[in-house]
């Protein structure tokens, strides 16, 4: 069963569950999340940070790099 059929279906059972379904999902959800934040290598500042420095990349305010400008960088920095 491909994603897009498992995901419909369980839609569909979550829109015609009782209570007691939809606590256990809400529960393992809950439990899923919370290994996918601590899971996270960065922190909550770094994060912002992230956000941050996109946010300025997006409005034209900060400089960019092709991938070969910093591989360049990078290599004339290992030289020295």
């Amino acid at each position: 069963m491909t994603t897009i059929k498992i995901r419909q279906k369980v839609h569909s059972i979550i829109d015609h569950a009782d209570e007691r379904v939809l606590k256990m999902v809400y529960a393992m959800l809950k439990e899923y999340e919370k290994e996918e934040i601590a899971a996270s290598l960065l922190t909550d500042e770094q994060w912002a940070e992230i956000d941050h420095r996109v946010k300025l990349h997006k409005a034209g305010k900060s400089k960019s790099y092709t991938l070969d400008e910093v591989i360049k960088y990078a290599k004339g920095n290992l030289k020295k």
